[in-house]
């Protein structure tokens, strides 16, 4: 028989345990970047959603009240509910508008009408209001005190304040403020 070649024979038990060992140190770096990237993408996504949510409410609440004839602001005694009553003619006929802070669930509600809104019940809003946000939250000042959701400025302004949380990433700060276009009016119908 020929004797066996030195090249022949594989590789040794110590060439073995080193590659693997460099293998796995390779696939543990890869492995925490997949995780990394995930996890960082996760909280772009969140944060995205949420700031999205924010701007819709910011919106509709703006183009709303800049379409108004007349503004009320009524918060809920002893919460941070409030509800914001507009007379609009947006379209060309008189529509009463109403949007709903409900801070005991945290969410945006928004209802039209051609006849006076009705303030609902926190926690209770009935099915002809629409849901147009959740995690809504106002924002605190310092010294713990929680902004209104909406300020009345002046007799046609609106000043809009909150966060939009974030179901594990940071919250969106919105804060903008609309006053009314059309000529000032709460006659036929009359929405507060």
């Amino acid at each position: 028989m020929s004797a066996v070649r030195r090249d022949d024979r594989g590789f040794t038990l110590v060439e073995m345990l080193i590659s693997m060992g460099l293998f796995a140190i390779i696939i543990t770096i890869v492995g925490s970047m997949i995780i990394s990237s995930l996890t960082a993408d996760r909280t772009v996504r969140e944060v995205t959603s949420s700031t999205t949510d924010g701007q819709l409410v910011a919106t509709l609440v703006s183009d709303t009240v800049r379409n108004s004839t007349a503004v009320q602001v009524t918060p809920v005694t002893g919460q941070q509910s409030m509800t914001l009553r507009m007379r609009t003619t947006a379209g060309g006929a008189a529509r009463c508008q109403a949007f709903f802070f409900d801070a005991t669930v945290g969410s945006m509600y928004q209802r039209s009408s051609t006849t006076t809104i009705a303030l609902p019940t926190p926690g209770a809003v009935g099915s002809e209001w629409t849901l147009v946000s959740t995690g809504i939250v106002p924002i605190t000042g310092s010294g713990g005190t929680p902004t209104p959701v909406f300020a009345a400025q002046g007799t046609r302004g609106v000043a809009l304040s909150f966060t939009v949380d974030g179901q594990s990433g940071p919250a969106s700060l919105i804060v903008t403020a609309a006053t009314g276009r059309g000529p000032q009016s709460n006659a036929s119908p009359q929405c507060f």
